[in-house]
């Protein structure tokens, strides 16, 4: 199968490797948060994800965009990574991004995931798209 060229705005050329997407109930993250809730962030979240997500005034949407976003990054990257290894970041803008540690970005091999998250009172949705990089 042939790489399908890309080119995303301000970020150049590149061609997508694997694609990810994820929908996560957002009731079902409310109910863990209310069952077990310093043992799932920790298993689920990154220090900075969850100081960001417990810092809203509904922490549920947020939790479960950023656990679709890992479910998502996992299906691009063929499984075989713990959700610790990926991290949705913010910019000043609100837009996400993904950062990698361990195995999973040894996984990615250099090349670039991109994200796109949405959440509403009852569903939150991640795609994750992995490319590759000119002369990646």
């Amino acid at each position: 199968m042939q790489p399908i060229p890309l080119t995303p705005a301000g970020r150049g050329d590149g061609n997508i490797v694997a694609v990810g997407v994820d929908l996560t109930d957002v009731p079902r993250i409310r109910k863990a948060l209310g069952e077990f809730p310093e043992r799932f962030v920790k298993r689920i979240l990154t220090e900075s994800e969850a100081t960001y997500c417990l810092s809203r005034p509904d922490p549920a949407p947020h939790i479960a965009a950023r656990f679709a976003a890992k479910e998502a990054v996992i299906k691009c990257l063929g499984g075989g990574v713990s959700f610790k290894e990926i991290c949705v970041e913010r910019a000043m803008s609100g837009a996400p991004s993904i950062a990698l540690t361990g195995k999973a970005a040894e996984k990615a091999a250099g090349r670039k995931i991109l994200i796109s998250l949405t959440h509403l009172p009852e569903i939150a949705c991640a795609f994750a798209v992995l490319v590759e990089e000119p002369g990646g």
